[in-house]
């Protein structure tokens, strides 16, 4: 009897209890995303302030599945709007890695501080020193009416590029390039603005080059003197 009275407020015990395999929410995103404080900083950090907010159940699956948490995460910036050039076209280059052992996903985000006046074809894209190019994972242009994705890729053994075409209208906008290289060596990022409108096949006369605008687009013909020139990011991986 004292046994099995025993057995009972045991029981009663861990009901009471919250279950030690609970998550611990420290954020609930406005599409209801109930995330960690682990997966809340990474998710600002990786990506930019607002992404969990912006981020749909399918996106939370991906990453919740990834291993990304478990990878070393690094983040440099490069804010033109604290700078003297490029007044009428502020925006934030950000390059982040998070890197395994053997591999390193790369994103590279352009953030418009203000709406670019002009809405043409830009060029994101990256220069490889010691390390190689994966995959080209995607690269998208977000803004406050959705997505656009976009694959007008150019590989080099030394780099890749993507042109995307700036939406005609809508605000809030970023452009997100994610590669993923191998490890050992330095990534350059670098994001162009068309000052100009211009074309597709213009917006791909370049090459990567150390030479060239942020230390990857080296830009011929046509695109010449299109392009504003902005500095570029790089990361040691």
């Amino acid at each position: 009897m004292k046994s099995k009275w025993l057995m009972m407020v045991v029981a009663l015990f861990l009901l009471g209890m919250p279950s030690v395999f609970a998550k611990e929410v420290f954020y609930t995103t406005p599409n209801g995303i109930e995330l960690t404080e682990k997966e809340y900083h990474f998710l600002t950090n990786y990506y930019w302030d607002t992404y969990p907010d912006e981020m749909m159940n399918t996106q939370y699956e991906e990453f919740k599945n990834s291993d990304l948490l478990s990878r070393k995460l690094q983040v440099k910036t490069n804010d033109s709007s604290k700078g003297t050039w490029h007044s009428s076209t502020y925006k934030t280059l950000k390059i982040a890695s998070a890197c395994s052992s053997s591999d390193c996903m790369i994103t590279i985000t352009a953030t418009w501080t203000y709406d670019p006046a002009t809405r043409s074809y830009d060029v994101i894209g990256a220069r490889f020193s010691g390390v190689s190019l994966i995959s080209h994972d995607y690269t998208y242009v977000s803004y406050n009416s959705g997505y656009n994705y976009y694959n007008n890729t150019k590989t080099f053994y030394n780099g890749i590029g993507n042109s995307v075409k700036l939406p005609d209208t809508g605000t809030n906008i970023r452009v997100i390039q994610q590669i993923t290289t191998s490890t050992g060596g330095m990534v350059f990022g670098s994001y162009q603005h068309a000052t100009t409108n211009t074309t597709l096949p213009v917006s791909k006369y370049y090459t990567i080059d150390a030479a060239g605008y942020g230390s990857v687009f080296l830009f011929y013909g046509s695109a010449v003197g299109i392009y504003d020139g902005f500095g570029g990011v790089d990361i040691t991986i």
